[in-house]
């Protein structure tokens, strides 16, 4: 007769002594995490209350530094000069960061900048796990002990080596300090990650009464599907360690309403077990397409999506839910985040190409251009080149700024970037839609057999193929060739742009645009777009030679 063991110590949780926490700081101009930019990061890897590295850099916010900040933070518009920019510095940050936990206080703040930063330079947020120094601080202390729980008061309070100056890192280190006397003050109730995280909320009863059902889950990259009485599928999700993971949903660090929502009504978890991370995630995203789980939100219907598309010889631009092939002519951008974005953006391009109030004239469905020309340069600008686009925004960025009409000039500036950023996403999605193979490796973050080793991944016209792990000492070759004898149906469900299946292709994307990667069999040719041609710093040179004269 079976029976279940005692859990292990490990089965409980991570145990801080094993915890890796990146403790961070950032300052910025201003306090919108949509509308300002980060001026400086600082940051301190921690494991055992010993200091494993630190992180530092001044960011460009391509922007002047107010003055205000700059005399509370001492950092220049001189500090700055010759600083990366964000799109530089945060991928930067998140190789220093690896798969630990965040920290920082008042995380929603630090977080919530970081991770939309992340957003607009298309750069995937890994959604670690964070906790929040202000939030257990205002547990463990109490009114009657400091006068508040501001950084620079715990600090003094805590008696902190160094003393919080405004400035990253310095203010990092001092929160470092604030966490450890934290983390004493909890004493045994605190004696995993997860009850750290927890420790200023309580667990439902729900949680408490299906906490058992994470008991068997492996601690593998894989999918786990909250599953009801019938076994319908209520939630997926999807992590690199499936059993760290499945157990924080019982734990007071769950409190989205859906996932609480749906606990009830949960009678099993089944999992899948995947060879990497990047499978996982693409198994995911088949799965909710498929299967539509009700407390699932995103990912939902890839099928349909929102693009802009020019049609073939001289029609119009206009909405679009398919996208098609582009070889009579057409082109399309795409695809949107909003349906709402395609009446703008038509009337920005048009108004572009044939001069200001040609999109009224056009009317709403994008009527045939007037002028052949016209055709061509509108799907010059939505495939190859868009200075005519910002040539004009520039100009008309120029002309609101120095009447002083900002809030016009924002609103711009907006659309200027969603059309950017659409020309750039669906660039991205044409050149790998047309790849019939892809095989490339790059240095696995996952362990291999005998240490380190290497990730095979296999594309064909952008949906994943296959996936596997190669150690170090192997030749990857062998292992590309047996990959290319897997996912050959993956090619019958193909479509112009990764029609239906972008996200996925995104992945791809991200996969095959990080560090390290190299090509290793591939059917086909693939030719990376280039990226600065629809960036948003692009948009800001043509603004900056508004002011000195026409502009090149």
């Amino acid at each position: 007769m079976s029976s279940r063991g005692q859990l292990s110590f490990d089965d409980l949780g991570t145990p801080l002594a094993e915890a890796t926490l990146v403790v961070v700081d950032l300052e910025t101009t201003g306090t919108d995490a949509t509308s300002d930019a980060i001026t400086e990061i600082g940051a301190v890897k921690v494991r055992g209350g010993e200091v494993l590295g630190e992180f530092r850099t001044f960011v460009d916010p391509e922007r002047p530094i107010p003055a205000f900040i700059a005399s509370l933070t001492g950092i220049t518009d001189a500090s700055v000069s010759g600083a990366p920019s964000i799109r530089i510095a945060l991928p930067m940050f998140l190789d220093f960061v690896g798969g630990a936990a965040l920290v920082a206080h008042n995380a929603r703040f630090d977080i919530g900048f970081l991770s939309a930063q992340a957003a607009a330079c298309e750069i995937s947020w890994p959604r670690p796990q964070v906790l929040d120094t202000l939030t257990l601080a205002r547990t463990v202390f109490r009114r009657d002990e400091v006068r508040n729980h501001k950084l620079s008061t715990l600090a003094a309070h805590v008696g902190a080596s160094i003393t919080p100056d405004h400035r990253a890192l310095s203010d990092a280190r001092a929160t470092v300090d604030v966490l450890h006397a934290i983390i004493e003050r909890l004493g045994p109730a605190a004696t995993t990650l997860e009850d750290l995280s927890s420790a200023h909320r309580r667990v439902s009863p729900a949680q408490l009464r299906k906490k058992h059902l994470a008991s068997a889950i492996p601690r593998v990259p894989g999918v786990y599907r909250f599953l009801d009485a019938q076994g319908a599928v209520l939630y997926v999700g999807t992590s690199r360690n499936l059993r760290s993971r499945v157990r924080t949903y019982f734990t007071a660090a769950e409190t989205r309403r859906k996932v609480l929502d749906m606990l009830p009504r949960a009678e099993s978890i089944g999992v899948i077990e995947c060879a990497t991370p990047t499978e996982a995630r693409v198994r995911e995203l088949r799965i909710i397409a498929q299967e539509k789980p009700p407390s699932n939100r995103h990912g939902l219907t890839p099928e349909k999506a929102h693009w802009l598309r020019l049609g073939a010889g001289t029609e119009g631009l206009r909405g679009a839910r398919l996208a098609r092939t582009e070889e009579d002519g057409s082109a399309q951008i795409g695809p949107l985040t909003s349906r709402h974005d395609i009446e703008p953006l038509r009337g920005l391009l048009t108004d572009a190409i044939q001069g200001r109030g040609a999109a009224l004239e056009t009317g709403a469905r994008g009527v045939p251009a007037p002028d052949p020309g016209h055709h061509e340069r509108l799907r010059r600008a939505m495939l190859d080149d868009p200075r005519e686009v910002l040539d004009h925004v520039a100009a008309r960025l120029r002309a609101h700024v120095e009447s002083s009409r900002y809030e016009d000039a924002e609103k711009l500036r907006r659309l200027a970037l969603t059309y950017l950023a659409a020309a750039h996403r669906a660039s991205r999605l044409r050149a790998l839609a047309t790849v019939p193979l892809l095989i490339c490796a790059r240095p696995s973050a996952e362990a291999v057999i005998g240490g380190r080793g290497w990730e095979l991944l296999a594309v064909r016209h952008g949906r994943f193929s296959g996936t596997t792990l190669v150690p170090a000492h192997k030749d990857p070759l062998p292992f590309a060739r047996s990959l290319a004898l897997t996912g050959i149906g993956e090619a019958e469900l193909a479509a112009p742009l990764c029609q239906g299946y972008h996200q996925e292709a995104e992945i791809m994307l991200g996969w095959l645009e990080g560090e390290g990667v190299r090509t290793v069999l591939t059917d086909g040719a693939w030719q990376v777009p280039a990226r600065a041609r629809f960036d948003q710093e692009h948009l800001a040179r043509r603004f900056s030679r508004t002011g000195e004269g026409p502009a090149a």
